[in-house]
C-alpha cells in the first residue's frame, strides 16, 4: 500500500512532461540525451584522472565496500574509454593514455590475488581460480591493445593463455570466480577477453571453448521459466543454486553481443519478458524475475518498487547491444535525472533513506551523477557501450 501511495504522489509531482511515466512504445529515440550524458561523464573522469594517485586514494576511501571495488572502479572506466576511442578516432590517443593509467591502478589489486614470479602478471601460467580479477583485467587490457596501445603484450598473452588453458580443460564448464565460489556471469568477461586476444593475434583459437561454454549454459544452467541463466549454478552439473539476477543479466547481454550476437538478442528478449518493469514514475529492469520482493544487497544497489538500480544502469548497455533504441533512450533520460528522482523518493518516504542510499554510501547531494563514484563508473561504461568487434556482428533479424 505504501508503494502504491508513493507512486501516485510521485506521478503527480513529476507530471507527464517529465517523461518518466511514459511506456517504451511512446518514447522516441533521442540521441542528444545520450551524447549529453556520455560527454558529462567523460569530462568527469578526465578531471578525476588528471591526478591518478589522487583518484586511487578516492577509490580507497569510497569504493572498497562495493563488489571488487579495487578492481571494477578502474576496469569499468577503462572499458568505457576503450568504447570512446573505438567510436571516435579523434579521441583514440587520449583514450589509450587513460586506459594505461587505469590498468596501472588496477594491477595491484590483481597481483594481491594471484601468485606470480618476478615477471608479475607476464609470468602467470595458471588462472588460480581467479576468474573475476583476471577476466575483468584481461578484458580491459585487450581493449587497450585493440585501441592501439603498444605496451603490456607479454602480460596480455600470459593471462590469455592461462584462461584459455583452464577453459579448454573444462568441457564447457564455468571458471571459478574465486577459489571456493562460482557465479555463472564471471566466465563471460573471460571469454570476451579471449575473443579480443584472438582478434589481435589473427586467429580463432578460442572459438571452440566459447561455443562449448555458451552451449553448457544454455543446456544446463538456464532457468526454464525465464530462459535466462541462473546467477549461481553447480559448476559440474549446472543445477541452479540461485535465482537469475538483473544486475548481471544486463551486463551479460552487453558482453554477449561480441560473442554471439544472435544469442545475445534472444537472451535480451527473454530478459525483457521476465524482468522489464514499468512503474509509471520509473521504468527499468528488476533485480529478480517479475520484480518479486527480495532483500537488496551491495550487488543490486538500491531496489525501488522492484526495479534494480544496477540492473537498470547496465540495462542501458543491454538495450544498446540489442539495438532496442526505445528502451535505451528511455533509460538514458531517466539516468540523467536519477539522482533527482532518488531525492524525491526519499522525501516522500524518509524511512526509505537508509535502504535507498545503501546505508549512506550514496550521497544525493554529491557531484556524482549517481550519487557515488562506483555508480558513475558503471554508468560511464553503460552509456558509452558499443560493440568492440563490430564487423563480426550479424545484422539484426
Amino acid at each position: 500500500m505504501r508503494t502504491f501511495i508513493i507512486t501516485i504522489m510521485l506521478a503527480a509531482a513529476w507530471g507527464p512532461s517529465a517523461g518518466l511515466g511514459a511506456t517504451p512504445a511512446t518514447i522516441a529515440p533521442n540521441p542528444n540525451a545520450e551524447a549529453a550524458l556520455r560527454d558529462a561523464l567523460l569530462r568527469q573522469f578526465n578531471t578525476l584522472l588528471q591526478d591518478p594517485n589522487a583518484f586511487a586514494r578516492r577509490v580507497q576511501r569510497e569504493c572498497l565496500g562495493f563488489p571488487e571495488g579495487d578492481l571494477m572502479t578502474y576496469t569499468m572506466p577503462a572499458c568505457a574509454y576503450v568504447q570512446v576511442g573505438l567510436s571516435d578516432p579523434s579521441r583514440q590517443a587520449e583514450s589509450i593514455r587513460r586506459v594505461e593509467q587505469l590498468l596501472a591502478l588496477a594491477r595491484p589489486g590483481v597481483l594481491k590475488r594471484v601468485k606470480t614470479d618476478a615477471r608479475a602478471l607476464a609470468g602467470i601460467s595458471d588462472y588460480q581460480k581467479q576468474a573475476v580479477y583476471l577476466g575483468q583485467y584481461n578484458l580491459a587490457l585487450g581493449g587497450y591493445r585493440l585501441l592501439g596501445g603498444k605496451l603490456l603484450a607479454n602480460e596480455h598473452k600470459a593471462i590469455s593463455d592461462a584462461l584459455h588453458a583452464a577453459l579448454a580443460g573444462g568441457d564447457g564448464r564455468p571458471l571459478a570466480s574465486y577459489p571456493h565460489l562460482t557465479w555463472t556471469f564471471d566466465t563471460i568477461p573471460c571469454l570476451l577477453s579471449l575473443r579480443v586476444y584472438d582478434r589481435l593475434a589473427g586467429n580463432a583459437r578460442s572459438d571452440a571453448v566459447i561455443a562449448r561454454h555458451l552451449a553448457w549454459l544454455a543446456q544446463r544452467a538456464t532457468q526454464p521459466g525465464t530462459g535466462v541463466p541462473f546467477s549461481q549454478a553447480d559448476p559440474q552439473t549446472g543445477k541452479g543454486l540461485a535465482s537469475p539476477r538483473g544486475c548481471e543479466l544486463s551486463w551479460r547481454v552487453a558482453l554477449m553481443a561480441d560473442l554471439d550476437a544472435t544469442a545475445a538478442r534472444q537472451l535480451y528478449r527473454n530478459y525483457v519478458r521476465s524482468f522489464w518493469l514499468d512503474r509509471r514514475v520509473m521504468v527499468g529492469f528488476a533485480e529478480w524475475p517479475g520484480g518479486k520482493a527480495a532483500k537488496q544487497d551491495i550487488d543490486s544497489g538500491p531496489v525501488v518498487m522492484g526495479i534494480g538500480s544496477a540492473a537498470t544502469a547496465f540495462g542501458i548497455a543491454a538495450a544498446k547491444a540489442a539495438e532496442d533504441a526505445v528502451r535505451r533512450d528511455l533509460l538514458i533520460r531517466q539516468a540523467a535525472r536519477g539522482r533527482e528522482l532518488l531525492k524525491r523518493l526519499i522525501a516522500m518516504n524518509p524511512k526509505s533513506a537508509e535502504a535507498y542510499t545503501l546505508g549512506g554510501k550514496i550521497d544525493t547531494d554529491s557531484s556524482y551523477r549517481t550519487g557515488f563514484l562506483f555508480g558513475d563508473a558503471c554508468l560511464f561504461y553503460a552509456v558509452t557501450w558499443r560493440p568492440w568487434l563490430a564487423d563480426e556482428r550479424p545484422p539484426k533479424q
